[in-house]
């Protein structure tokens, strides 16, 4: 993937969100889908938000980061970047909107 656009087409096609994979979606609105999801991409990023919380914790009582823990960071900004990816595309926001509108809150 070379750019930030590529990167959102390729995460909505893998994570498709449609009642196969959520039954929870069967008979909802456009107002509740999109609610449901929101809330969904929320939980992965405060899953990933509590597994660096741990890694970091971690170095309270044992110092020096080690090999295991930079991954550990490195794999949870990842994991970060494209839940956040996600919850872009959920809420209606383009990759050149988040281009666009970066700036703003870069203060």
């Amino acid at each position: 993937m070379q750019d930030l656009r590529s990167l959102m087409d390729h995460i909505a096609a893998v994570w498709v969100c449609d009642p196969n994979r959520y039954p929870e979606l069967a008979g909802m609105n456009n107002d509740q889908r999109r609610n449901f999801l929101v809330k969904h991409s929320l939980l992965h990023i405060s899953k990933t938000g509590g597994k660096i919380a741990s890694v970091c914790e971690n170095f309270d009582h044992e110092g020096v980061p080690n090999i295991q823990s930079t991954e550990a960071l490195q794999e949870g900004a990842v994991k970060m970047f494209v839940n956040a990816l996600k919850l872009a595309e959920e809420v209606g926001l383009s990759a050149d909107d988040l281009i666009a509108q970066s700036p703003n809150f870069v203060k």
